[in-house]
């Protein structure tokens, strides 16, 4: 094949996949679980939405939140189902407004092995793994534990390790004395894991997860998918087995004070990312 050739089919093929992003509506999904998991997780939604929408869904994540949080701020998903801190900032400073939220608040645990720490004050000078450094169960646990009269960073050392299933492993091979996880999170690695950590503490519980839609969809087409989304996981058997499998317990509207109550740790995480 000619370069000359070879050119115009490359450059046919890169229209054509411009043209199918432009067509394609994509959820975008915080990296709490690993690429996979979250297909599988999020596909009933995605199935749900190019049926209602009746244009391709695709599912996005990113390689980890910092990135995620970029490609929000760039406006690259139409819908995001994100982190509780990452959504107040996306809702004040990133074009996006809250459409739903599961019933159930996000409630972070601190796990530990059966044999491990007895109470939180075993746990000074040692390591609590955890899955990224700007979630939402880090920031949790890093106000928890400052009330618990520690220092992060020098009599106790909260370690990100690039997702739950790395921050689990690393508790249960002992590289880490404790992890930071949530009860949803935990559900969803199944029976087994349960069984292999222990709670040792419940740290207060959040606003969870939010589901959010770009401004650039316009009001109308905004408002249609709050009332899909609430009817999908409120009355639909596909969507009640999704809200399941999530904790969620099915979904409703995000109140203000939803959103005004993650004020605080918004500017916790402005300041880490600073």
């Amino acid at each position: 094949m000619s370069r000359k050739i070879l050119t115009v089919c490359l450059l046919w093929l890169s229209l054509l996949s411009s043209a199918y992003a432009a067509e394609s509506f994509v959820l975008g999904v915080v990296p709490y679980m690993s690429a996979r998991k979250l297909s599988v997780l999020y596909e009933p939604l995605r199935a749900e939405l190019q049926r209602q929408l009746k244009r391709p869904v695709t599912i996005e994540t990113a390689a980890d939140y910092s990135f995620f949080l970029e490609r929000t701020n760039h406006g690259r998903y139409d819908i995001i189902a994100t982190s509780p801190y990452f959504g107040r900032l996306a809702q004040q400073e990133q074009n996006y407004q809250p459409l739903v939220r599961p019933l159930t608040d996000l409630e972070p645990l601190l796990v530990v092995r059966p044999d491990g720490a007895k109470n939180v004050r075993e746990l000074r000078n040692k390591v609590i793994s955890t899955s990224d450094r700007l979630a939402n169960l880090t920031l949790s646990a890093h106000r928890y534990l400052l009330q618990a009269g520690f220092v992060p960073g020098k009599t106790i050392i909260i370690r990100p390790t690039g997702s739950h299933a790395n921050s689990l492993a690393s508790l249960l091979s002992g590289e880490a004395s404790a992890a930071i996880i949530s009860v949803s999170a935990l559900h969803q690695f199944g029976s087994d894991m349960e069984k292999k950590v222990r709670i040792l503490a419940r740290l207060p519980r959040t606003t969870p997860l939010l589901y959010m839609g770009h401004k650039r969809l316009g009001q109308q087409q905004l408002a249609q998918l709050e009332q899909q989304l609430l009817k999908f996981a409120n009355n639909t058997p596909q969507g009640k087995a999704f809200s399941q499998e999530l904790k969620h317990d099915g979904l409703k509207p995000v109140a203000e004070q939803d959103m005004e109550a993650l004020d605080p740790f918004v500017q916790d995480l402005k300041g880490l990312m600073k």
